[in-house]
């Protein structure tokens, strides 16, 4: 038998411990990115009139931002300093602390919150009876900004609001200009932001308790978070980049939507010389008779997004398929209804719409009521054996984290103004709809998604139904500024949480350091991202709005962002409070009929995707249609769709895996290109020198 000898632990070789993923490094950074797109976009979008720097829910932005940094900052020190380069889990860290922030500065809340509280006072010098309806209204003077004689009355003429809409131009005694009025706003900055952090709260709960339903029950794909793990996945060691930024199809897709781009870019600076090479068709001239003529404008007129193309390929080919059919269906619909009755419209669609998405709701619920008692009884009598923890926050304290938040929203707005039912109806109604866009992202992938269900919609139904005026007008304003703010669901933050999420699974599946304290961090930097983030965004997007009353560009567009700031205020908030308050409503159809039938068919798709694999349609396509991207992007998931059936009926799954890196490659060269054009418009502006702007992505 062999002697045994106690191994004196100090003479063992030492192991080097992984790196953190939460370290000074990721989490600085991540700040550094949280502060170049909240300060940067309102500028670029607004100013300049370029592709919007965010955009869509994959971040032109991002994308560009951590490109950059693969392959001239982490890629060299990979290649000769692996110590100091930064591995996935910083990596995931630093993207996901800027993905957060890309819900504030555009269309996540920016584009529209100020204009949202201002444009009506702007508005209510032409409309006399508005006028009238917003300085009777109760409402209390911290939600708005201070104006200079301290009346709501003499805000329609501040400078706070005509600069808002033009520029700053005030002078002191000595005809000296004056700061911009940034303390004028400190009020309600702080105040909406009590609201709007409650907000975040109970979203950024909603999504710890859906996660492991989604992500491990239901495994969902989250696409674009498959392409954004693909840009930060850690080479091995000693090499420049990973896998797919090595793969050669990679860099030939990244070349050819490049320099497409610019050759087409060229062609808009000087025509004489570049012909522009065309990446979309016209066809209003063969389509100008019936039956053709009642079909949709975008099935007449359509562009191809490259990075559209892209994200489809890693879609489900049932939800591709869903997707752009469900449009081509709908205008068949609409030429046959164009053909016999001379009319195409279908007054009854957004009706449908609500019924459709309050659908798909209910199915959510139904599919994961398992997971959703698991969390209630944790959150009452604790967890026991054999029932999971969860992942990044317990259970308990994410569900009670929602209670608490949805409460404070509650409690916000009725001091505000709102009666106690209508800010429960308003706050659930905007839960729901956050909750079903994420759901979509995650499982559809879609670039840019859009749900078209007014907050106040319950009121206006109501008073269809012959009740005057359900709900006091303070609450009917408050629901209009609501859904002024969160108009199309754009720029979702859970969206963007919930790719967070999958991308910190992802990584620490694949080694990275994310123990649970870690995870409890990995949170807690979200949260900063979104504190740091907004207080940047409020900060440029003032500075852009008071220096600038046109575009810099050759078009000279006036007033900047007209459709967040002016034409979005006056339809969502003055139009609608005035219809309302007039009670006026009449409709062509019925819309509790278009709303059971909108939730009785996607009842009927759900019931048949889960019940039936060989089913084609699934009920996201039907919720999308009549929205912005069903119509503008149709043509481009159905060639991204149409390129994946095809490599995998002729190539199999191997040729499937292998043109991956080539699809990504769209994507990054798409946005890549946009960030070029965005830097020559920013330097040609700086210089004084006239400038074009170069939209490569639907604004």
């Amino acid at each position: 038998m062999l002697p045994t000898h106690r191994l004196d632990p100090d003479l063992l070789p030492l192991q080097p411990r992984p790196r953190r993923s939460v370290n000074a490094r990721s989490v600085g950074l991540g700040l550094l990115g949280v502060l170049i797109i909240c300060g940067v976009t309102p500028y670029n979008d607004y100013a300049l009139n370029n592709t919007f720097l965010v955009g869509n829910n994959l971040p032109l932005g991002v994308i560009m931002l951590a490109f950059l940094f693969v392959v001239f900052v982490n890629g060299p020190l990979s290649r000769w300093r692996p110590r100091w380069a930064l591995h996935g889990g910083e990596m995931c860290v630093a993207l996901s602390m800027a993905l957060v922030s890309c819900a504030l500065p555009s269309s996540g809340l920016m584009r529209y919150l100020p204009g949202s509280i201002v444009g009506p006072f702007y508005h209510a010098r032409s409309n006399t009876q508005f006028r009238a309806i917003l300085l009777t209204l109760n409402l209390p003077e911290w939600i708005f900004p201070r104006f200079q004689s301290g009346t709501r009355a003499s805000g329609l003429y501040d400078p706070l609001v005509t600069g808002f809409f033009g520029r700053w131009t005030e002078t002191d005694a000595h005809g000296n200009p004056t700061a911009f009025p940034y303390l004028a706003w400190l009020v309600p900055v702080c105040s909406w932001g009590v609201f709007l952090f409650a907000m975040y709260g109970a979203l950024l709960c909603m999504v710890l308790i859906v996660r492991r339903q989604w992500v491990d029950n239901e495994r969902l794909q989250f696409p674009l978070a498959q392409i954004q793990l693909s840009l930060i996945e850690a080479p091995a060691r000693g090499r420049w980049l990973n896998a797919t930024m090595r793969s050669r199809s990679f860099w030939v897709a990244f070349a050819a939507v490049f320099l497409l781009h610019g050759w087409n870019a060229l062609g808009q600076y000087y025509p004489q010389y570049f012909e522009r090479v065309p990446v979309y068709y016209n066809l209003w001239s063969l389509f100008s008779d019936a039956p053709w003529k009642y079909a949709d404008a975008k099935l007449k007129d359509a562009a191809v997004f490259f990075t559209v193309v892209g994200v489809t390929f890693f879609l489900a080919s049932q939800i591709a398929f869903s997707l752009w059919a469900f449009y081509i269906l709908h205008n068949v619909y609409k030429m046959v209804l164009g053909s016999y009755w001379g009319d195409p419209t279908t007054p009854g669609t957004q009706d449908q719409h609500f019924g459709a998405v309050v659908a798909f709701a209910i199915s959510l619920i139904w599919v994961g009521r398992h997971h959703w008692a698991v969390v209630v009884r944790q959150a009452f009598r604790g967890r026991r054996y054999p029932e999971r923890a969860g992942k990044y926050a317990p259970r308990a304290v994410a569900f009670w984290g929602l209670v608490a938040c949805s409460w404070a929203m509650v409690a916000w707005l009725t001091l505000a103004g709102c009666t106690v039912v209508g800010a429960c109806v308003m706050v659930l109604l905007l839960l729901m709809l956050f909750m079903v866009i994420t759901r979509i992202v995650a499982e559809a992938g879609l670039v840019h998604g859009q749900l078209q269900v007014p907050i106040y919609k319950p009121w206006t139904w109501l008073s269809l139904a012959g009740f005057q005026r359900p709900v006091p007008m303070e609450t009917f304003y408050l629901g209009a500024m609501l859904q002024s703010v969160h108009y199309d669901f754009r720029e979702p933050m859970p969206v963007y949480t919930a790719h967070a999420f999958k991308m910190a699974d992802v990584t620490a599946d694949n080694g990275a350091a994310f123990d649970a304290r870690q995870r409890r961090l990995f949170v807690w930097c979200l949260v900063g991202a979104l504190f740091a983030g907004y207080w940047t965004s409020w900060g440029s997007t003032l500075w852009t709005e008071y220096t600038y009353a046109t575009t810099q560009d050759e078009k000279a567009e006036n007033p900047i962002n007209r459709w967040g700031t002016y034409d979005n205020s006056r339809y969502t908030i003055v139009d609608a409070t005035v219809q309302y308050a007039r009670g006026n409503y009449a409709t062509p159809h019925n819309p509790a009929a278009h709303f059971v039938f909108g939730g009785l068919f996607t009842g009927f798709l759900s019931y048949m995707r889960l019940r039936f694999t060989w089913w084609p349609l699934h009920p996201i396509g039907y919720l999308m249609i009549g929205t912005y991207p069903g119509a503008h992007l149709w043509l481009s998931i159905f060639v991204g769709w149409l390129a994946k059936v095809t490599i995998l009926r002729y190539g199999g799954t191997k040729l499937y895996t292998n043109a991956k890196p080539f699809f990504i490659g769209l994507i990054v060269g798409e946005s890549v290109a946009a960030g070029f054009w965005l830097v020559m418009s920013i330097a040609l502006s700086g210089m004084g020198l006239p400038y074009k702007a170069i939209n490569i992505m639907p604004g």
